[in-house]
């Protein structure tokens, strides 16, 4: 009897094991599908529609070296504002490229790139990541990322001027807490703002916890699970 029970004991661990296996390979698989169509169109953007606009941008600086242009005020300045109007859709697109998918990120980690959202706002943001971060699929950083940026430019939105403080932490998930000194008041509203946010993060099972009294300040807590396989370290090694 005891060894039966024993037997149905280990087969009902590893029912759960299963279990909890497919579902993070089911999740992983959603989060990577989800960052291959993000590189997909990044490189797409970047060897595609930014070279079309830059092989514009030379053939206009050369017709600009044209003696009948030279010769043609009115034809000389509509060429200049062309050209200026392309460099600044080349700035946009630069830019939208490395929103898509910031280069740093992979390279540097979550808190540099946090770092340079950090640089880019209007207002004062500290980074704070007192540990490494364990080795996680890069989909998850990305969700990380653009939960923390689009946090950041909500504080900037709706508190300006107010301090706003990013930490990093992660255990069985990664944590990103991000907190303004601004009024407070935050609410949810369906399909818009913190609403849309938990709904991203409920794509990858993670969770949104939100702490905005009227006085202030407003916290934005994200737990997202960090989909190891078993076995994976969740610690850096």
């Amino acid at each position: 009897m005891r060894l039966r029970r024993h037997k149905n004991q280990v087969s009902h661990e590893q029912q759960a094991a299963d279990t909890i296996a497919a579902l993070t390979q089911s999740r992983r698989a959603i989060v990577d599908a989800y960052e291959n169509e993000r590189h997909r169109i990044e490189r797409d953007l970047h060897d595609g529609t930014q070279q079309y606009l830059v092989a514009a941008a030379m053939m206009i600086g050369e017709a600009q070296l044209s003696p009948s242009v030279q010769g043609d005020a009115e034809l000389a300045k509509r060429l200049d504002e062309a050209q200026n109007a392309l460099h600044r859709g080349l700035d946009a697109l630069r830019a939208t490229v490395r929103g898509i998918h910031p280069q740093i990120l992979s390279e540097q980690g979550l808190a540099a790139a946090l770092e340079d959202v950090a640089r880019a706002s209007a207002n004062p943001v500290r980074i704070v990541c007192p540990n490494p971060l364990p080795r996680i699929p890069e989909g998850v950083l990305a969700t990380a990322y653009f939960f923390a940026s689009e946090a950041i430019a909500n504080g900037a939105k709706y508190a300006p001027g107010a301090d706003i403080s990013v930490l990093l932490t992660a255990d069985d998930c990664l944590r990103v807490s991000v907190v303004d000194s601004g009024p407070g008041g935050a609410h949810f509203v369906s399909g818009h703002g913190l609403a849309g946010m938990r709904e991203r993060l409920a794509a990858v099972g993670g969770e949104l916890t939100i702490s905005s009294p009227e006085s202030g300040p407003t916290q934005l807590r994200a737990s997202i699970p960090l989909l190891l396989n078993r076995g994976e370290p969740g610690v850096r090694l």
